[in-house]
């Protein structure tokens, strides 16, 4: 029965009141919308592995220790050693080298591309315009006369027809997840890698420019005091024949000096075949043919002698003075710390890029897995023209918003993903190799300078005792205390302690420049 009011009306039924009206159902959708995005950024976050490998406070190395030393320009360190040439051919190889031309070309590519990167995110437009004429034959004329009967009596059975027709168009992609800004990361990170690269190429080109040029200044020492010993071992031999003959010697004293004597003379074409091997290597280094540089690049290049061509008898030196050596490596660079190393080292940077770059990587993959959101935008406008009839023309628009959402991919972008996380992590384990690789570098470059350094005073000592021990056997000879073949013999011991000596500073300078690159110096 119908409800009665209090004074007997009848009371008008409500309205069924909404579950959600729309001004609840908006922040509601909102609040949704807000944790929907929350849970999709928790997704897409990077856990990039920490690092394992342990940097020291310092090296163990006590001139790296030493604290109050010079402090050296380590990206120019080959002007600290005071050779003018040694300089001009290092810059002349730097300008020239077709690794760093390859290294700076590549380097260019990675900047490019990382602009390309960049690109996707920002709108793309394109323009396009098309016109054209031909004939058009009506199959149907009574169709046309039906649409246009004040045309009926002049409409032709064919007719001429043009057309033009221009748009533009314009495409967004809105990076809701950050997909391509991770990708842009990514490329940059490459960019940065090339960089690095480039500096490396520059380190390595500097110090196989200075290894070749000092290795060629010992040789060149080395063969004059081979020249210098052959000439002292032809006097031996020919002393050692004339006591023969006079029956005051043995046939086997004559035979021991002419051995002595063709093995000093076979040692030369062997050094000098290295020595020229050391020119030739510089003149490639500097870009020019190694037989044939040009006369600027030949002038700086150490000379090849040959053989002396006065008489064993008139080229031995009576002296016992030192010959010349070319100039002392500088001291080791004092002050370093592992920290600032890695931080100078092109590897270790290189590594450190490439982390990043997986890591940016594994976002772009995960942001994959999610919905992408775009916007298009088409404009057009035409005519139509066809003889005999009206011209045809209009424009016309749209936009629209596009949304995209992976439903099924039989797990290929999880497994791209699980991809991406593993290739971080082998990133990260080769910065920490790179980490180590170049910290026991460095120890190792400054215990090999420490032990040539020691080596170099020791035999520089034993030089001066058989230089002592010469010049004292000479004098006796002189005053007809001794032979002739004491003070000769006593050359030839002093010339193997000259040939040792210039070996150890030959290796001396090597461990040096090794120094200088395990330090990161050269870029």
């Amino acid at each position: 029965m119908p409800l009665l009011r209090a004074s007997g009306a009848p009371r008008a039924p409500r309205a069924p009141r909404a579950l959600c009206s729309p001004r609840r159902a908006a922040p509601l959708l909102a609040l949704a919308c807000a944790a929907w995005l929350a849970g999709c950024g928790q997704a897409l976050k990077v856990h990039t592995p920490p690092a394992q490998a342990r940097v020291p406070d310092a090296f163990s190395a006590p001139a790296a220790q030493a604290a109050g030393g010079p402090q050296q320009d380590l990206g120019r360190w080959w002007r600290l050693w005071g050779d003018a040439r040694m300089n001009a051919l290092i810059e002349r190889a730097l300008a020239a080298s077709p690794d760093i031309r390859a290294a700076q070309a590549n380097l260019q590519a990675a900047r490019a591309l990382a602009d390309v990167a960049e690109s996707a995110l920002y709108p793309t437009a394109v323009a396009a315009a098309a016109a054209g004429a031909g004939t058009a034959d009506w199959r149907n004329a009574s169709a046309w006369r039906t649409l246009a009967p004040h045309y009926s009596a002049a409409l032709p059975s064919s007719a001429d027809a043009r057309g033009l027709a221009a748009g533009v168009g314009a495409v967004w992609e809105a990076d809701v997840f950050g997909a391509r800004r991770a990708d842009a990361s990514a490329a940059q990170a490459a960019a940065a890698i090339a960089q690095e690269r480039l500096h490396g190429a520059h380190m390595l080109v500097a110090a196989e420019v200075a290894s070749n040029w000092r290795e060629a200044l010992a040789l060149a020492q080395r063969l004059s005091i081979l020249d210098a010993a052959t000439a002292t071992a032809a006097q031996l031999h020919g002393y050692a024949q004339a006591r023969l003959a006079a029956g005051q010697a043995r046939a086997a004293d004559v035979a021991a000096a002419q051995a002595r004597l063709a093995g000093l003379q076979a040692a030369r074409p062997a050094l000098q075949a290295l020595l020229l091997t050391r020119r030739q290597r510089l003149a490639a280094l500097c870009g020019q043919p190694p037989g044939q540089p040009d006369a600027a690049l030949a002038a700086l290049l150490p000379d090849v002698p040959n053989a002396p061509a006065a008489a064993p008898e008139a080229a031995a030196a009576s002296e016992t003075a030192a010959p010349p050596e070319p100039s002392a490596p500088p001291a080791p660079p004092s002050g370093q710390l592992p920290s600032s190393v890695l931080a100078r080292r092109p590897d270790v940077r290189a590594r450190q890029q490439a982390v990043q770059a997986r890591a940016a990587q594994l976002k772009s993959l995960k942001a994959e897995l999610l919905p992408s959101f775009g916007i298009v935008f088409l404009g057009n406008e035409g005519r139509l023209d066809f003889s005999g009839l009206p011209r045809a023309s209009g424009a016309g628009g749209l936009i629209g918003l596009r949304v995209s959402l992976p439903l099924f991919t039989a797990g290929r972008l999880q497994a791209q993903a699980r991809a991406g996380d593993a290739r971080l992590h082998a990133a990260v384990a080769e910065y920490d190799r790179a980490v180590l690789d170049a910290l026991q570098e460095v120890e190792a470059a400054y215990a090999a300078r420490a032990a040539l350094d020691a080596r170099v005073e020791s035999l520089r000592a034993a030089r001066q005792s058989a230089a002592r021990r010469a010049s004292g056997l000479q004098a006796l000879y002189q005053a007809g205390e001794r032979q002739r073949d004491a003070p000769l013999q006593a050359r030839l011991e002093l010339a193997e302690a000259d040939d040792a000596l210039a070996q150890a500073r030959m290796q001396q300078a090597s461990a040096s420049i090794r120094l200088y690159q395990a330090l990161g110096g050269g870029w």
